[in-house]
């Protein structure tokens, strides 16, 4: 995901009164935000009810940003923090195996799918069941990284977690997906 451009110009409009400059903020991210949202809480839906709130709350909290921080990352986190709250409140999540619309790329207003544009159906369903596999922390820091391009240091913000930490998800969640993925190709012979 690019950050949006002239990003502290927006955030200073927006500060100054300016409300397009909102907008203008909102429309960049919210795709971005409903594909997290959508992935850690298996419904649409939900996820365009919890994307709505995390709006809410930048729209509240966005006078008082510093400009110094990033804005992306801030916006993840509460995402992330709000998709959680939903699901300790909730039953549990939709497997990733029945969301395969939403990987395939079902998803309105998303530009990039990575899993979308994947010429083998086969591998990609492979993918799907060895990332449900995953325990959660690795399921999410893969998708953060690949999915919406975070970086290492924007993972662990969001997830609130040392970086040392999101690297180490980071290489066994790789590692998991390559070996599970390998099996399921080649019929479970390694």
């Amino acid at each position: 995901m690019d950050p949006l451009p002239e990003e502290k110009q927006w955030i200073k409009r927006f500060q100054a009164g300016d409300a397009a400059a909102f907008a203008k903020i909102m429309g960049h991210y919210e795709p971005y935000v409903l594909g997290l949202v959508w992935r850690m809480t298996g419904d649409r839906h939900t996820a365009e009810d919890i994307c709505q709130e995390v709006f809410i709350k930048v729209l509240k909290g966005l006078g008082r940003f510093r400009t110094d921080s990033g804005l992306k990352t801030w916006i993840f986190r509460i995402a992330h923090n709000a998709a959680l709250d939903h699901k300790r409140s909730e039953k549990p999540m939709e497997s990733l195996a029945d969301r395969d619309e939403t990987l395939a790329g079902g998803g309105e207003g998303r530009d990039r799918q990575p899993l979308a544009h994947m010429e083998d159906a086969q591998l990609r369903k492979a993918i799907e069941r060895a990332l449900e596999a995953l325990p959660a922390q690795p399921r999410e820091v893969l998708h953060l990284f690949y999915w919406d391009e975070l970086s290492v240091a924007e993972i662990g913000t969001v997830l609130a977690i040392p970086e040392g930490t999101v690297k180490t998800h980071l290489f066994r969640g790789r590692k998991a997906l390559r070996e599970q993925v390998l099996n399921a190709k080649l019929g479970g012979a390694l």
